[in-house]
Formats: structure tokens, C-alpha cells, sequence
């Protein structure tokens, strides 16, 4: 089940393009102990120590994101209803891209109140995304959160993709399953099968956009009207067909599969990082185009 929180992750996500760089990456994955150094960073903020020492831009990123998942990320459940929530706090930049701890103290309590107070009812906090951007003076420093609710056995299993379901909209099954599991569609059983990766924290968080028309299937399996040879959902065609198009179990085993969003997870992933989970957002164009758009979200497990 989808919410508004699509127009949010689509703006943050566009400002997250240019964030942290490969080099810091590797630097931080370097580091006999990730532990070790979050540990020590959360000392400094919690007794304010003035030690004199600064942080680049990209260690200010990895350091804040990095304790705000090691206090309260959980990826080691098995989740389903990806959420995400955004926020974001100005920090002035008089040392071009050098910040003192009293500086991050006050952007990591900020992002750590609005992480916290923001979580939906019922849901676990999976990652956070913490990343920068430049606007007039100042250094904005942004977090991008993901929530999602705890699988419960009262919706359909996971395994169970034997049903037929609309594309999208909550409308659940349909065919010869019609009107069973509304509020659901094919993009929670999509998401559902492909969240398998399971991890207590992450850090160097990234996310990905995936797009339809971007990922062509020359080897398409279906010869069918209106559907696109795309690796991710799409079609084509009269309105009431695209809104109520009805995918089949082959479908829905094609597009969660190594051939279908396994090869865009593959072919997106960053180096040095693994997949950490997918959110799989249905939209539509003129009511004559259905679509999937895959956010896709990779770090270093620790």
C-alpha cells in the first residue's frame, strides 16, 4: 500500500544524486572497525567534546548517517509497505565544507528528532539516508528515512504468487481472484519477493532510481497487446485496460526475477556496496500508460 510520501522521496532523491563520493567510501571501508569509530563519534556528540578536529563534508555524512543507523536502524525483520519521510536542516558553511562537532551535534539531534517523531505507527525504521547539498550559504544537511511494517500472517505469504493481482492502486487480486486482499497490488507481492536481505545496520546508504524505458528486454517472454518489453512493469493502451491491467503469476515470476528487477538491482548496484531493499511505486501517464518505478537502496552491511 502506497502513500504521499511519493512525491517527497521523488524530490529528495533528485537533490541526492551528487552526494557522498566513491572516494569517501572507500576511505570509510577501509577502517578495521565501522563500530569503533560510531562509537567514538557519539561520545564526542553526547559530551560535547571540543577537540579541535573538523570533518569534511563526506565524513560529516558518513559519520551522521552512520550513528543514526547503528541507534535505530533495523533491517534484520522481514518488512513489507515501504515508506519513506524526509527532512532537512540549513547549516552554515563560512569554512567551505568543513564543520566542527558542535555543528553536527546540532544536525544529528535535529535529524534524530525528525527520524524519531515522524515514524508511522506499527512500522520498524529500516535505513536512513543522510546526504548534502548547497543552497545560498549554507550546507543542507537531509536525511531521507525508510520505514516498513513487520510481515504479518494475516495478508497473503510471500511465497504465494499463484494469485493474479492489479498492477497497482490497492485493488489486490483480480481474474479469478478478484476482489480478495484490497489495499494490496502487485507491487507489495513484488516488493515481498525481492526484500529477502536481512541485516542489523547499514552504513553508506544510497539509493537508486529505475525506470522502465531505461531497461528494455530484447528477450522479452511475453507476446502480449499493450504490455512493454521492459524489465520493470509497463504498458500501454486504452484507459480502462492500463488502469485495470491484471498481472498473472508468470508475470509477476518474470519482473522479480534475475532477468526482470534482479538485472536492474544488479546492473545499479554501486561498487563495494550490496542491495538492501527496493520500493516499487505504480504510476501512470494520460491514464494511457501504466508503469512501475523501482527506488532502489544499496549500502555496506555491518
Amino acid at each position: 500500500m502506497k502513500t504521499n510520501f511519493f512525491i517527497i522521496l521523488i524530490i529528495a532523491l533528485a537533490v541526492s544524486s551528487c552526494k557522498k563520493d566513491e572516494n569517501t567510501n572507500n576511505m570509510v571501508n577501509q577502517k578495521p572497525d565501522v563500530e569503533k569509530l560510531i562509537l567514538s563519534f557519539k561520545d564526542k556528540l553526547q559530551n560535547h567534546l571540543k577537540d579541535g578536529g573538523t570533518y569534511t563534508t563526506d565524513s560529516a555524512v558518513w559519520y551522521v548517517e552512520a550513528l543514526l543507523n547503528y541507534t535505530y536502524g533495523n533491517g534484520s525483520v522481514p518488512c513489507k509497505n515501504y515508506l519513506t519521510d524526509s527532512a532537512e536542516i540549513a547549516v552554515n558553511d563560512p569554512n567551505s565544507g568543513v564543520f566542527t562537532i558542535e555543528q553536527l551535534a546540532t544536525v544529528f539531534d535535529f535529524l534524530e528528532n525528525e527520524v524519531v517523531n515522524n515514524q508511522p505507527e506499527n512500522t520498524n525504521i529500516i535505513a536512513i539516508d543522510v546526504y548534502t547539498y548547497p543552497e545560498n550559504d549554507n550546507v543542507i544537511f537531509a536525511s531521507l528515512t525508510a520505514y516498513a511494517t513487520p510481515k504479518t500472517p494475516e495478508l497473503k505469504s510471500i511465497a504465494d504468487t499463484s494469485g493474479y493481482w492489479f498492477w497497482g492502486a490497492d485493488k489486490g487480486m483480480c481474474g479469478p481472484d478478484s476482489g480478495l486482499y484490497v489495499g494490496m497490488d502487485a507491487t507489495d507481492i513484488l516488493e515481498d519477493l525481492l526484500n529477502t536481505v536481512a541485516n542489523d545496520y547499514w552504513t553508506n546508504i544510497e539509493t537508486k532510481v529505475a525506470w522502465p524505458y531505461q531497461y528494455e528486454d530484447f528477450y522479452f517472454p511475453f507476446d502480449e497487446p499493450y504490455l512493454y518489453p521492459t524489465r520493470i512493469y509497463s504498458a500501454g493502451g486504452p484507459a480502462p485496460i492500463i488502469c485495470d491491467f491484471c498481472l498473472s503469476p508468470d508475470h509477476i515470476a518474470y519482473y522479480a526475477s534475475s532477468q526482470g528487477i534482479g538485472y536492474i538491482i544488479d546492473d545499479l548496484c554501486p561498487s563495494g556496496k550490496r542491495f538492501m531493499y527496493c520500493d516499487i511505486w505504480p504510476g501512470v501517464s494520460d491514464d494511457t500508460e501504466g508503469f512501475h518505478v523501482g527506488y532502489l537502496t544499496y549500502g555496506t552491511p555491518q
